[in-house]
């Protein structure tokens, strides 16, 4: 091999090694998810130079599969998906803002490649600032695919790793009644957490249940007493239960958990936890209580598979926004570079003395 194969192997390995050790340290960093990504992608490309150094039509063949054929199609598959699943979830949940993300989200894959190829015109007969609007586009579609494939990638992971026993308190997360019935989403997180309790106390623990949300509108009572009701009835003893019935988000059902936890008097000052969420749900909740520093893992419920896609791309871009700072930055970036460019090309450079 040449030096520039062995140095794509070595750098995929290295990225791959310490994307390991973060996920034994400390598994709830999403950026994790970015550090494998770029490992694999390294070792992927390693290959395929690897073999045009052997074969290199094969090689080519390849490439252009890959590289030409398989992004559009792609695109183009995840469009056409999301829209049907739009259609579906309209029919199921009715017409609102979180059912108009997946459809949005795929009318928006399909029209990428179009408006690409519209502003980058490779006839070349479109102006420069034209022709760096294109590149932009694409550059910045490429930042948001490529997060989005290694959060998706990275919160399967997280959900299948193995969870640790010794929970002082089991933490259900709310997410909305009707009217006062707990929905088949939030019966699913109940029934979850009731498994985790159960496996606590088959392990010789003794840990508490606690049901987290407030009342939301349109809704006749508290999330978490709806929720200790489903619980006691499903024959969790009510002394075992703790009410938060304060929260309205999940940066509040964790905060005011753990405030009303260090006040218990059977538990430690700084209680280990399980939370329990949705599935689509488990990744940015695992950041988020490891930014507030909890000493906790979580557990997903499994979702209806329509609900899913729209639930979430709402995750992936709630994750965008907390991570704002970081992507306004790379995106500036790629914006000045591409208008540098686009600047440079309209400077007299190169042109004659005396013309």
């Amino acid at each position: 091999m040449t030096g520039f194969a062995y140095a794509l192997l070595t750098a995929g390995i290295v990225l791959a090694v310490i994307g390991a050790v973060r996920v034994v340290r400390e598994p709830r960093r999403v950026s994790t998810g970015l550090v494998l990504f770029a490992a694999l992608g390294l070792i992927a490309l390693w290959a395929v130079v690897a073999l045009l150094e052997r074969n290199t039509l094969v090689a080519i063949e390849i490439g252009v599969a890959v590289l030409v054929l398989l992004p559009p199609l792609s695109l183009l598959a995840a469009g056409i998906g999301l829209v049907a699943n739009g259609v579906v979830l309209t029919r199921r949940e009715g017409l609102r803002i979180a059912t108009a993300v997946a459809p949005l989200a795929g009318i928006g894959l399909l029209l990428f490649p179009l408006a690409a190829w519209i502003l980058l015109d490779p006839g070349g007969r479109s102006p420069a600032w034209r022709t760096g609007l294109g590149v932009a586009l694409v550059l910045i579609g490429l930042l948001l695919l490529v997060q989005l494939l290694a959060f998706t990638g990275y919160a399967v992971l997280y959900a299948r790793l193995p969870q640790r026993p010794g929970a002082d308190a089991v933490v259900v997360l709310g997410c909305g009644l009707a009217g006062g019935q707990v929905t088949p989403l939030l019966a699913s997180r109940l029934d979850r957490a009731r498994t985790a309790y159960e496996a606590e106390l088959a392990a010789g623990g003794d840990p508490v249940l606690v049901t987290s949300g407030g009342q939301g509108p349109g809704e006749s009572v508290a999330e978490a007493d709806a929720m200790a009701d489903y619980l006691e009835a499903a024959g969790i003893p009510a002394a075992k239960i703790v009410r938060e019935n304060n929260s309205r988000n999940t940066e509040q059902n964790l905060r005011f958990t753990t405030e009303q936890l260090r006040g218990h008097r059977e538990l430690p000052e700084s209680p280990r936890m399980t939370v329990v969420t949705s599935d689509f749900h488990v990744l940015r909740t695992a950041e988020l209580t490891r930014r507030l520093g909890l000493d906790a893992q979580v557990v997903g419920a499994r979702t209806a598979r329509y609900f899913v896609p729209a639930a979430f791309l709402r995750e992936f871009i709630a994750v965008l926004v907390s991570h704002r700072r970081a992507n306004l930055v790379v995106s500036g970036v790629l914006l000045a570079m591409v208008a540098a460019l686009a600047i440079y090309s309209y400077l007299p450079i190169g042109l004659d003395a005396g013309n």
